[in-house]
């Protein structure tokens, strides 16, 4: 019996998102569709990324790299080549190394004549620092709005580095309001298929592209990374008798952040083990915390008796004693904590609010404070994400007063959401304050982003909002500025928002490569898993309508499947099939249309 005969085909669906504004694929970034981006820099280095997408594709890919101080690298410092592949999902990942302190840089990656998009990054300082300027942000669903803040962040050009505090993508499937803002794949996430795809959908996004070139970003996850409600072994939405091990499906989250985020990669032996720390010179230290998946105990109802048990923990007792030890040793003015979830208490006659939070380990929390004051840690900042709502916060001990700040052991600043859903109806913050007097500012409706502008007298946080979120139309509104003194552990309202200082030229936002240099209407981003069992997802582009077939070839090039799919949308789209009656080996899937064809190779596996 011919192969073909034999092959048992399950289209599923071709799902076409028609994305003519916010992710339309470029032909001009080809083959660098997802543009490039830094992150985690330090004095004297700073990880530079890229995605590369070859149609069609080939084993092992060698790419070049340049950096310079100028975005015509009239003075290119550092260059090199990398390879990458299909285990690390074709994404490129370089350390560039031996830079200065302090330097604005410009990167650019090339591949056999074509260009990526130019990027800009920054290094840390060193020695005596007089001010640092950082945007926090947090929680981005594609499905709610359109990435306006990353936008506005990327365009003001007056701030040193992104700080995003976890929620960069959503594992949800699709479910939107916004014609052209559906989740893909459309089912919630759970193999590592299905996310790197959703990182490639986000990626594609033009405002969050933007944002990394002009931005170096210092990251970490939070829930949605993986699971909702996540911690070290399970997660509030994960039914193992129905999405698998969990174990499993955390490594999956964990593998495509790695490959698509530009964090350094953790010890080989922990990819847990993103907890790290970021110097600033003489003005402060940046801790930057994991309390969702590497060391945390699952959470307790909010009536629970073991929720003052004192062997539950939010972090490791060795990301616990990491933290203390480097806070007790840091000559820095400030210490800063960056991390997922809300320090300050919400009790509601006893009762926490939320025991997701810090208010859910009490006791872990309690040890923190103790350490702190116990050591004589001055200046604690704690800038946190999670909540999709804005607040600025006293971290209160027992015998707090509100009035003077008295017993308090340092303060907090929550950032709101990118677009994620948050109250459907606002509440004054002196109303919140009379509930909880150690609450100085809290909006509970929009969406935003705030600056940390720190020198060595005070730091302040502006809270910036943008109008609009459903349209590409937005106003950015400063809603309240609140600092904090060096030497004291209180907020007070600030008397202005900051202002900073000149910074250097944005790279060009667009692409070097001419815009007409696309040879074909379709073009295949990815074939997931590969190699595969049974399951197979395709994700691929249209520029413009054509009908369309899926065409499998062995490795003898005969024909194992042709089928039509029909007339095929303009926008990112979708096959899902199942392979399982297929022979092991090697095989080419090819897209067909009348304009061209597009190509990926598949090895199949026992």
């Amino acid at each position: 019996m011919r192969l073909f005969l034999s092959f048992y085909f399950i289209f599923i669906c071709i799902y076409a998102n028609t994305q003519t504004e916010r992710s339309f694929l470029d032909p001009s970034l080809a083959p660098f569709y997802h543009g490039v981006a830094s992150g985690d820099p330090l004095s004297d280095r700073v990880i530079i990324w890229t995605r590369i997408t070859l149609d069609p594709p080939e084993d092992t890919i060698e790419v070049a790299w340049y950096l310079g101080t100028d975005t015509s690298f009239s003075n290119i410092l550092a260059s090199g080549l990398t390879k990458t592949d299909l285990a690390r999902d074709y994404t490129i990942k370089v350390d560039v190394t031996g830079l200065q302190p302090n330097t604005w840089y410009y990167y650019q990656f090339a591949f056999r004549g074509r260009k990526s998009v130019i990027g800009r990054t920054h290094t840390m300082p060193v020695g005596d620092v007089d001010s640092i300027r950082l945007v926090i942000m947090s929680c981005a669903n594609y499905q709610h709005g359109y990435f306006n803040v990353y936008r506005d962040v990327a365009l003001r050009n007056d701030v040193d580095y992104l700080l995003h505090l976890g929620d960069y993508i959503y594992e949800s499937s699709a479910n939107s309001s916004l014609a052209d803002r559906f989740h893909e794949p459309d089912n919630e996430l759970i193999t590592i298929s299905d996310y790197r795809i959703r990182h490639s959908l986000y990626k594609l996004d033009a405002d969050l592209r933007l944002a990394h070139q002009q931005l170096p970003f210092i990251t970490v996850w939070d829930d949605h990374e993986t699971a909702n409600n996540s911690w070290k072994d399970g997660a509030g939405t994960h039914d193992a008798s129905v999405k698998g091990d969990w174990q499993k499906r955390k490594k999956s989250g964990i593998q495509a952040y790695l490959e698509w985020m530009p964090i350094r990669q953790p010890d080989i032996n922990d990819s847990t083990k993103i907890y790290r720390s970021f110097n600033f010179g003489n003005l402060l230290d940046l801790y930057m915390l994991d309390t969702r998946l590497e060391g945390r105990d699952m959470q307790v109802n909010r009536d629970s008796p073991d929720l003052n048990n004192p062997n539950r923990r939010i972090i490791s007792d060795r990301q616990f004693k990491w933290l203390v030890t480097n806070m007790k040793q840091s000559n820095a003015t400030w210490q800063l904590i960056g991390q997922q979830v809300m320090m300050a208490p919400l009790i509601v006659l006893g009762t926490p609010v939320n025991t997701d939070q810090w208010d859910g380990y009490p006791v872990q929390r309690q040890q923190l404070y103790d350490s702190i004051l116990s050591n004589n840690i001055q200046n604690i900042i704690v800038l946190t994400g999670d909540i999709h709502t804005s607040w600025a916060n006293d971290l209160p001990l027992k015998g707090y007063i509100s009035s003077t700040g008295d017993n308090a052991v340092g303060v907090e600043f929550v950032t709101t959401s990118i677009t994620s859903s948050n109250a459907p109806f606002g509440i004054p913050s002196k109303a919140i304050s009379a509930i909880f007097p150690h609450v100085k500012y809290a909006n509970l409706i929009n969406h935003g982003y705030f600056i940390l502008d720190i020198n060595k007298n005070r730091s302040q946080a502006d809270f910036y909002n943008v109008t609009d979120i459903k349209s590409r139309n937005y106003n950015i509104v400063i809603d309240a500025s609140w600092c904090t003194l060096s030497g004291t552990r209180f907020l007070q309202k600030a008397a202005s928002i900051t202002v900073g200082s000149s910074y250097p030229p944005l790279a060009p936002y667009k692409s070097p490569n001419k815009v007409n240099d696309r040879k074909h209407n379709l073009i295949t981003l990815s074939s997931f898993p590969n190699p595969f069992l049974q399951q197979i997802v395709v994700q691929y582009y249209v520029y413009k309508p054509e009908i369309t077939n899926i065409i499998l070839i062995d490795k003898d090039n005969h024909e194992v499947l042709h089928h039509p799919l029909g007339l095929t949308k303009p926008g990112l789209n979708y096959i899902h099939f199942d392979g399982s009656n297929l022979a092991k080996g090697t095989y080419t899937i090819i897209l067909k249309g009348e304009k061209g064809q597009s190509s990926k190779r598949l090895l199949m596996i026992d």
